[in-house]
């Protein structure tokens, strides 16, 4: 049976590590956790993978996630959203988030692998010697490494929607929000209060 990953959280795809970050996330201002068992690792890392350089990660492997592994990604998520919280204040990072990071890029050492499609073509991939979901957590910390030394670092934010947890990159001059939705509510918030105070006299007039 195919996995679904149904654990609720947005994937926006402007980074997999943000997405990772995006799992701790909100419902009318209330927080959500999206990655609460194995299964929902599992389900969440098959609907990412084809952001993750054309790591293998057979489902079937994905499937063999553990309590262990669920508490890596958490431990990588925290360490991601601090990164992000810090980097996005123009703080200077922390020690510990680093480390965090650099032991999961460590876990698991990759190789490339060149296969034969079926039109005769060279396709790369590359082939991870580690479990898939360990593969999985070591491709998404190079990730982070990547954004949070490279030149996506400028385009780092934390979406300023009023109850909104979420990071994106600003790809666009005109992009203000994580995600359209997010935009939508604050607009209409915006309306709603022009018209229920319209008739307010402002101070000092």
């Amino acid at each position: 049976m195919p996995m679904t990953y149904e654990g609720g959280a947005p994937v926006i795809r402007d980074s997999p590590a943000l997405d990772l970050a995006n799992t701790y996330f909100a419902v009318r201002g209330k927080p959500r956790e999206g990655l609460s068992t194995p299964a929902d690792v599992a389900a969440w890392v098959l609907e990412v993978a084809p952001q993750l350089d054309g790591i293998e990660l057979p489902a079937e492997e994905l499937a063999e996630a553990r309590e262990g592994d669920l508490a890596l990604f958490l431990e990588l998520r925290s360490a991601v959203r601090t990164l992000a919280a810090d980097l996005t204040k123009g703080l200077s990072p922390a020690d510990g988030p680093v480390a965090v990071l650099n032991r999961a890029a460590a876990l698991a050492p990759a190789s490339p692998v060149l296969t034969l499609t079926p039109q005769g073509a060279l396709s790369k991939s590359t082939r991870a010697r580690s479990t898939a979901p360990r593969a999985a957590l070591s491709a998404l910390a190079r990730d982070a490494a990547d954004l949070f030394s490279g030149e996506r670092l400028h385009q780092l934010r934390d979406c300023q929607a009023p109850g909104c947890f979420l990071f994106f990159l600003k790809d666009h001059p005109r992009r203000e929000w994580c995600t359209p939705a997010c935009g939508m509510r604050v607009r209409a918030s915006r309306a709603y209060y022009k018209r229920t105070h319209a008739d307010e006299v402002p101070p000092g007039s």
